[in-house]
C-alpha cells in the first residue's frame, strides 16, 4: 500500500500497530492523569488515537512541527498537489521558503515521506503529484484527530522535568541496530539515563526492540520489517519482535 494511503510519517511509524498499541497506551490514562506527552510525535499517527484532554507532541525536526501547528490552523491554505518543478525548486532554495512549507513538501512529495528523499512517483514519466496529493489528503483527514494537540519543537534533553508531573509519556525512539535512520546518532545512553529521570513522577512507555535489562517488556509482536535496506522483503532477517517496554523503577 502506498505510503500516502497511511497519512505522512516517518520510517518506523507506529501506524500499522497503532490499532493494538494505542489501547495499551490508553489504559495507563486515567482520571487522575495530567497529560499525554509524546517526545517524538513524527507524524503524528499515534497521538492521534489517544484520548487525553492535555496532549502534547514534541519533535526534534523543525519543519515537521512547523507544518503541524501550520495545518491546525490554515487548513484550508494547503495546495492540492505538489509537482515535481514545485519540489526541486524548493529543494533547492529552502531559505526562501517558510519552514510548514518545506515540511509539506519535503514530507508529503518526497518518497516514503523521507524528508526531501527524493520527489515520489510512480514512474519516470509520471509528474501528475498523485503521491503528494493523497498524503495531503490523509493529513487533512488528520487534522481532526489533532485540532487540541500543543505540537513543540523541543529536544527531550530539553523538556522540562520540573513541569512534567503525572504524565503518561510515549517515546517512539529510532530503533537501535536499524540502518535507515542516518540523519544523526541518537544518544541511547542519555535517553536511558532520561526515562530513569521522568519515570519518577511519570508513566514512561518506549518502542523498541531491545532495551536494558532495567526495562520491563510489556507487549510484544512479531513483524515483519525493511528498516534494514540492505535486506530484501522476502528475508526471514526482517522479522523482528515489535516490543513496548515501561521502566522498572518508575511510578
Amino acid at each position: 500500500m502506498p505510503f500516502w494511503e497511511k497519512i505522512i510519517r516517518y520510517v518506523g511509524s507506529k501506524n500499522k500497530l497503532s490499532k493494538e498499541l494505542a489501547p495499551i497506551i490508553q489504559s495507563y490514562i486515567t482520571e487522575d492523569t495530567r497529560g499525554y506527552l509524546e517526545p517524538f510525535v513524527g507524524g503524528a499517527n499515534m497521538i492521534d488515537k489517544i484520548e487525553c484532554n492535555n496532549r502534547i507532541g514534541c519533535d526534534i525536526h523543525k519543519q515537521l512541527i512547523a507544518l503541524l501547528q501550520y495545518a491546525q490552523e490554515h487548513e484550508d491554505d494547503l495546495p492540492e498537489r505538489i509537482l515535481e518543478e514545485e519540489y526541486k525548486t524548493v529543494q533547492n532554495n529552502k531559505e526562501n521558503y517558510p519552514d510548514w512549507y518545506l515540511g509539506l513538501v519535503g514530507f508529503c512529495a518526497s518518497f516514503g515521506a523521507k524528508y526531501f528523499g527524493g520527489y515520489a512517483r510512480d514512474s519516470k514519466s509520471d509528474n501528475s503529484g498523485k503521491w503528494s496529493v493523497g498524503a495531503i489528503n490523509n493529513l487533512k483527514k488528520q487534522l481532526p484527530q489533532i485540532k487540541d494537540v500543543k505540537f513543540r519543537n523541543i529536544r527531550f534533553q530539553d523538556l522540562p522535568l520540573d513541569k512534567i508531573k503525572g504524565y503518561v509519556i510515549y517515546c517512539d525512539i529510532p530503533y537501535r541496530g536499524t540502518t535507515k535512520y542516518k540523519t544523526e546518532t541518537f544518544p541511547y545512553e542519555e535517553f536511558y539515563d532520561w526515562v530513569k529521570a521522568v519515570s519518577i513522577n511519570n508513566i514512561v512507555l518506549i518502542s523498541e526492540y531491545f532495551m536494558p535489562k532495567e526495562f520491563t517488556c510489556i507487549w510484544s509482536k512479531e513483524i515483519k520489517t525493511l528498516l534494514d535496506s540492505n535486506k530484501n522483503k522476502d528475508d526471514d532477517g526482517n522479522i523482528r519482535i515489535e516490543k513496548l517496554f515501561t521502566y522498572k523503577g518508575g511510578v
